[in-house]
């Protein structure tokens, strides 16, 4: 295949990717976005409930924030409404939610300052990346690889063992599920590093074969 044959089979390529994609993005599914915007109306009375050292209100309101990041994606695979904007808000709704009370609960002091903040990080660079990929194609672009889901799943863990310590300073179940999540959630954001270069790789590999 001569380089000028090769060069149009990118661009048929990337011109279906972008009308795939287009096709997704005719309409947002009303019912899964309310539950993904859940999550971002309740960030700021978690913040302010921690703040004021109202500690079970913190937690269980971070806990019906976790819970929503669940039932969105259940609920759009039940009504078979799945959809690039959808997907767009709901990784949004994670990071915003995730990366903000992981940066405040380690103020308040639990839990460990630089265990915090590297997954808070984390979250907060793939946002940016996310960004600027879609930006610069001028279309959305979602890419939640397996490690990814991982990670969310363990941040929110180690949101929710850190409010519960405030909150139930009597059970040490929060406590001892707190240090597992300090350990292994640093340790996800490693492997999901890994998993986006992968699949980086891979698509640029992809569109210069």
């Amino acid at each position: 295949m001569n380089p000028i044959e090769s060069q149009h089979k990118h661009l048929e390529q990337l011109s279906r990717g972008i009308a795939m994609v287009k096709r997704t993005q005719e309409h947002l599914p009303v019912l899964p976005a309310l539950v993904s915007w859940v999550r971002i109306v309740l960030l700021p009375f978690c913040l302010w409930a921690g703040w004021n050292e109202h500690y079970i209100i913190m937690f269980w309101l971070c806990l019906v924030a976790a819970s929503s990041d669940y039932f969105d994606g259940w609920l759009a695979r039940k009504l078979k409404r799945s959809s690039t904007p959808g997907k767009t808000l709901d990784i949004l709704a994670d990071k915003l939610f995730l990366s903000v009370m992981l940066i405040f609960l380690a103020r308040l002091g639990i839990p460990n300052g630089l265990l915090a903040m590297i997954p808070a990080w984390y979250h907060i660079t793939v946002v940016l990346g996310l960004l600027v990929v879609s930006w610069s194609i001028k279309i959305p672009v979602v890419a939640i690889t397996t490690s990814e889901r991982l990670t969310i799943i363990l941040s929110y863990v180690l949101v929710l063992t850190a409010a519960g310590t405030f909150a139930y300073e009597d059970k040490t179940i929060f406590n001892k599920l707190l240090w597992v999540a300090q350990i292994l959630t640093p340790i996800s954001v490693i492997f999901g590093v890994v998993s986006y270069f992968r699949f980086s790789r891979r698509l640029i590999q992809r569109y210069m074969q």
